[in-house]
């Protein structure tokens, strides 16, 4: 979901929620929901062209959604985080399965949620040069987590 603000006359302004229909973002259905649970409805809603991809757009007046907008952005940041967060358990993951970690690829689609749950609160997200979040977590803490998960998860 891209969010694109524009001025809309005196003091004011205008918010667009843009939803990329044919790559929905991780976020777009909790926002959504977000939207109905607080009776937040756009003033115009249309789908159309938007940089190449056919979108979604719902068009807010700036004070309507006041300080939803900032929860908004919270709940994008924090689904942009969860991915970038994933990628980095991921890349770990990847190679220690076949170096130090049992091999047991069916444990993947379980184990990453639960590091990603783990590691989130504590992880400390910055810009690189390109201005795209990163997260730079230690490979061996991972690996030790994802161990105890793994022995957790094993039948006794």
């Amino acid at each position: 979901m891209f969010i694109k603000t524009e001025p809309a006359g005196f003091f004011m302004y205008t918010v667009h929620l843009i939803y990329d229909l044919e790559k929905p973002d991780s976020e777009d259905q909790v926002v959504r929901e977000y939207l109905i649970e607080h009776e937040l409805e756009p003033k115009y809603q249309s789908t159309g062209e938007f940089e190449g991809s056919n979108c979604e757009s719902m068009q807010f007046g700036g004070c309507y959604l006041g300080k939803h907008l900032q929860k908004i952005g919270e709940i994008q940041r924090h689904a942009v985080e969860t991915e970038v967060l994933t990628e980095e358990i991921q890349k770990h993951l990847g190679s220690a399965f076949s170096e130090s970690l049992p091999r047991n690829e069916n444990l993947l689609p379980q184990i990453v949620p639960q590091l990603v749950q783990e590691f989130h609160p504590d992880s400390v997200f910055q810009t690189n040069d390109l201005g795209e979040l990163v997260v730079s977590l230690d490979e061996q803490v991972v690996l030790e987590a994802a161990r105890h998960i793994m022995a957790a998860s094993e039948p006794s």
